[in-house]
């Protein structure tokens, strides 16, 4: 009996459970889950890990890309907030433009609270998501270590910017609230998410 032979024995025995722990486990590893734990899965389980199949594919592809936007973005707003720094500065040392220029530094100011409460509900979309489905699979870590690295990194460099604008010096603080997604963004980001649609 070749080893094959001998998995193909043993695989019936495993729960559905234990099957979608084996796929997780070589999904977080970066390799191919052994072929035995489909090709020896009873066909009462089918549809059931179908739908496993599809948040894992929605959590690998779709929510992969939105995490690495949303990084992007944060890189961006990064930029900006250090740009609208500099034409603070700039309007204190041309003293002669200082009222155009520190209105174009508020301007900037502004631009870059408004894109944090933007960028900061996105990444609680995703959290949100990935709970939500989670949850529905018995607390099983779903997303990929890289891509939930990313996550967490674009988390904290937020909550990094927001407290930086909330120190900064009087009369360019910006102390404001990050509010939470809505209820329907969160529930039009999970439709995406497992949409089985193709653009043509």
């Amino acid at each position: 009996m070749n080893g094959d032979s001998r998995l193909d024995r043993l695989m019936p025995r495993l729960s559905f459970e234990e099957r979608l722990d084996g796929l997780l486990a070589a999904y977080h590893e970066d390799r191919r889950p052994d072929p035995a734990l489909l090709r020896t899965m009873p066909a009462s389980d089918n549809a059931r890990w179908n739908h496993v199949v599809d948040i894992l594919n929605g959590l690998h592809t779709r929510l992969g890309w939105y995490i690495d936007l949303v990084e992007a973005f944060v890189t961006q707003l990064e930029l900006r907030l250090i740009l609208a720094g500099q034409a603070r500065l700039l309007a204190g040392v041309f003293q002669h433009r200082a009222p155009e220029m520190a209105a174009a530094a508020d301007a900037l100011g502004l631009r870059v609270v408004c894109e944090l409460v933007q960028r900061w509900q996105d990444v609680r979309l995703a959290e949100l998501a990935v709970a939500r489905f989670s949850e529905e699979l018995s607390g099983r870590s779903l997303l990929h270590p890289d891509a939930a690295a990313t996550l967490k990194g674009c988390r904290e460099r937020i909550l990094a910017l927001q407290e930086s604008l909330a120190a900064a010096d009087a009369p360019v603080r910006y102390e404001f609230e990050l509010l939470e997604p809505s209820g329907a963004d969160l529930d039009h980001l999970l439709d995406l998410l497992l949409s089985q649609k193709v653009l043509a």
